[in-house]
């Protein structure tokens, strides 16, 4: 390749770089690296979602809320999977300059949704904005919100009555918590059911007990006979080492998989 090529293809890495540096596809005010911008293809959280799917579903959802398409609960459950996506997306891609506009439709979908869970959650993506993405345009208006208070919405009357509080499925680490303490350590089935409960939470760094779900989940299936099962302990085991390697139940991890997980 001659010298005037590859100058012209480095000009045209880079003016693609800047195409893709804001949410609009317009140049930024600095440029952007190839390598910190997530691939269209590349799927992140338990979900497999798209950089372009994760955008997509969050218009969805709200949209499915403003028309009163689906109910809010339901909304809910899906944007905890989108939040699931955008935290991995953000630690495999953190300069990735698509991430502050997720995020902060991801916080708006919150804020509009009822429930003081809801309230959390859009205090805790605002927070990430604020914090990890400080010099986007977004962060300033996640310093508004959160200066200003989030409030917590009641439920719409077009949804009906409201759920009760309790530990139903995807409601919480704690009551997942004692859900997995409380079921029969021999039942394959229910620690499976336990396990699909776990996937649907969301862990918004904050939380102590994501962690020590995780391991007791993964200490159940050890106990479990079976091939199945022994996968299923290595599933959760790594996920511990890769996503928490500095927390003790990473620690922890990591000590069983160098020791070997057996066969029951």
């Amino acid at each position: 390749m001659t010298g005037t090529k590859i100058a012209l293809a480095i000009c045209l890495a880079t003016l693609t770089a800047l195409a893709l540096s804001s949410p609009n596809g317009t140049a930024t005010a600095g440029p952007v690296s190839i390598s910190d911008l997530a691939p269209a293809d590349e799927y992140f959280g338990h979900m497999r979602l798209s950089p372009l799917g994760i955008r997509h579903l969050i218009f969805s959802l709200a949209n499915d809320l403003h028309n009163a398409r689906r109910k809010p609960d339901a909304i809910a459950h899906d944007a905890l999977s989108v939040q699931d996506a955008l935290q991995d997306w953000s630690t495999r891609y953190p300069r990735d300059s698509w991430l502050p506009a997720a995020l902060w439709n991801l916080a708006v979908l919150y804020e509009e949704l009822p429930g003081a869970d809801a309230r959390l959650h859009a205090i805790a993506v605002l927070q990430k904005i604020r914090d990890d993405f400080s010099g986007s345009a977004f962060a300033a208006n996640a310093r508004r919100d959160l200066a200003r208070g989030i409030g917590v919405r009641p439920w719409p009357h077009w949804a009906g009555s409201s759920p009760s509080p309790s530990c139903s499925a995807g409601s919480g680490t704690q009551c997942l918590l004692d859900a997995i303490a409380a079921a029969d350590k021999n039942d394959a089935s229910a620690a499976f059911a336990l396990e699909a409960r776990f996937w649907t939470l969301s862990h918004n760094g904050s939380d102590a007990a994501y962690t020590r779900c995780a391991w007791e989940l993964a200490a159940r299936f050890e106990s479990l006979p079976g091939e199945t099962a022994q996968t299923h302990a290595i599933r959760l085991l790594a996920f511990l080492v890769d996503r928490h390697p500095d927390e003790i139940f990473g620690k922890w991890a990591m000590r069983d998989l160098k020791r070997g997980v057996g066969l029951r």
